[in-house]
């Protein structure tokens, strides 16, 4: 099964547009996560290479498009909740150019149904306890 979660929008994010042309998404499914994002570069993480799964705030001043550093490449179209993947081993991916990186970071609308999504693909689930209910 397949789920499509859009990247969001912000108030700077029309400056991408000559680069970003068309839909701007991550895919989740049996497989794999596809990231897009038009001109400036795209990933495809292979499940069996994600070790963790966490949520950072991006602030807007880091910038917008496809950021990349030492150890971490983030596909940003605005500032706020960023959903981060952990890789076992660094992945190739491209940011116009191929670069290899052990994290990778999305500003999806939906953060943390992303987080679940990609949690349920590979097989862990998380289920929630009632308040009342000590573990």
């Amino acid at each position: 099964m397949e789920q499509r979660f859009r990247l969001r929008r912000g108030r700077a994010t029309f400056l991408l547009w000559p680069l970003v042309r068309g839909e701007q998404y991550a895919v989740v499914d049996d497989v794999s996560v596809r990231i897009r994002l038009g001109l400036l570069g795209n990933a495809e993480i292979p499940l069996r290479q994600i070790r963790g799964l966490s949520r950072i705030d991006w602030p807007w001043w880091a910038g917008l498009g496809v950021r990349f550093g030492r150890k971490m490449v983030a596909f940003t179209t605005s500032g706020g909740g960023l959903a981060m993947v952990e890789l076992h081993e660094g992945i190739s991916v491209r940011t116009p150019l191929p670069w290899t990186t052990p994290r990778i970071g999305v500003s999806v609308e939906d953060v943390e149904g992303f987080l679940r999504a990609v949690s349920h693909a590979m097989g862990n689930a998380v289920t929630a306890l009632p308040a009342d209910v000590e573990s």
